[in-house]
């Protein structure tokens, strides 16, 4: 079933200005490999369903069969959104009577990893994030590209994927740059981009 998504992570608008156009399978190759530096290939299983009525998670297969639940966190961590994911994990665990990792990308706190002790269920969560301080460059190099109606190169486009779980100087002017950006993006005419 490659080739068919559970949750929309990119938006049309997001599809149309990005180098070559990816879709969310791309989405979960650049998660995957830099944040969580799996560079496996995967499958993207959307004929599993959650339990959770608002969860917005996926389920991926990866090579050699590893299993593993993907959900990222825009905002603060808290114990209900852990509690949330490990109700995802265990539910697989469950499905497929095999060990569960939870992959989440989120924003910039500290990486943590749980081992959830879960009735002797084998699940670990893995919560990461980009390890860098300079987020708000990168968002002010994009948004010239957009403003100079220049073509994104492929790592302009991966910039752009990973920016939301990326590391920044200062928290609030970060957050702040962030929104304008995404306004951009979204109100951007593709069509006046420049081929260089």
């Amino acid at each position: 079933m490659f080739g068919v998504y559970l949750n929309k992570r990119l938006t049309k608008k997001e599809q149309e200005l990005l180098n070559s156009h990816p879709d969310d399978y791309n989405w979960y190759c650049i998660i995957s490999r830099c944040i969580f530096k799996d560079s496996r290939w995967f499958q993207v299983r959307d004929d599993i369903e959650l339990p959770q009525e608002d969860d917005n998670g996926s389920v991926l297969i990866y090579e050699g069969g590893d299993i593993v639940y993907v959900k990222s966190i825009d905002g603060e961590i808290t114990d209900d959104e852990v509690e949330s994911i490990s109700k995802a994990c265990e539910f697989l665990y469950d499905k497929f009577n095999r060990p569960i990792k939870g992959y989440i990308p989120c924003a910039p706190f500290k990486d943590i990893n749980v081992d959830v002790e879960r009735n002797g269920k084998d699940i670990t969560l893995f919560f990461s994030y980009i390890n860098v301080n300079d987020g708000e460059k990168i968002i002010e190099r994009l948004e010239n590209k957009l403003k100079n109606h220049e073509k994104f190169s492929i790592s302009d486009s991966i910039d752009h994927m990973l920016l939301p779980y990326t590391g920044y100087a200062n928290k609030e002017d970060f957050y702040e740059k962030l929104h304008h950006y995404n306004e951009l993006v979204e109100t951007y005419d593709c069509e006046e981009i420049k081929e260089v």
